[in-house]
């Protein structure tokens, strides 16, 4: 569990730093460069949400509808 953790931290790292260089962006090209990276960890994020909810359901035997997830 805690390696999930630590993953879901680390998503959440990019994230704030790419939100933070986004609002420093010096022009419209770099501000674009930038969406993209958050538009990836975006992705990544919901991989990530998708297979911790599976991990639960699995590890309480229980359906998603059990789980109050999303």
């Amino acid at each position: 569990m805690d390696d999930r953790i630590d993953h879901l931290k680390g998503l959440l790292d990019r994230l704030e730093d790419a939100r933070a260089r986004l609002e420093a962006a010096p022009d419209a090209a770099t501000a674009a460069d930038v969406l993209g990276e958050l538009n990836e960890v975006a992705q990544e994020v919901s991989v990530e949400v998708e297979r911790q909810r599976r991990a639960v359901a699995d590890d309480e035997g229980g359906d998603d509808a059990q789980l109050g997830l999303l």
